[in-house]
């Protein structure tokens, strides 16, 4: 089995999931190993620059923009006297 596109893959990925819970000498066991096998190869073609790791981060909350974003220098200055 090969997947051309997403729509095969979101496809394949329900599929896969509808018979997980077969059993491996089953058809529905090997059509789970045929599908698996597929979004397997699917995930390694277009895993992109970022498979290995967290998506990179595009919050103020990175540790360069702590200072920037009032966060914990002003902690200090919120206590009243």
């Amino acid at each position: 089995m090969r997947i051309s596109n997403q729509d095969e893959y979101q496809a394949a990925v329900q599929r896969a999931a509808a018979v997980s819970d077969a059993p491996s000498d089953s058809e529905e066991g090997r059509e789970f190993q045929r599908l698996t096998s597929a979004i397997r190869d699917w995930d390694e073609a277009h895993k992109g620059e970022n498979a290995s790791g967290p998506e990179p981060d595009q919050s103020l909350l990175r540790p360069d923009d702590l200072p920037f974003s009032g966060l914990p220098g002003n902690l200090g200055k919120l206590h009243k006297d």
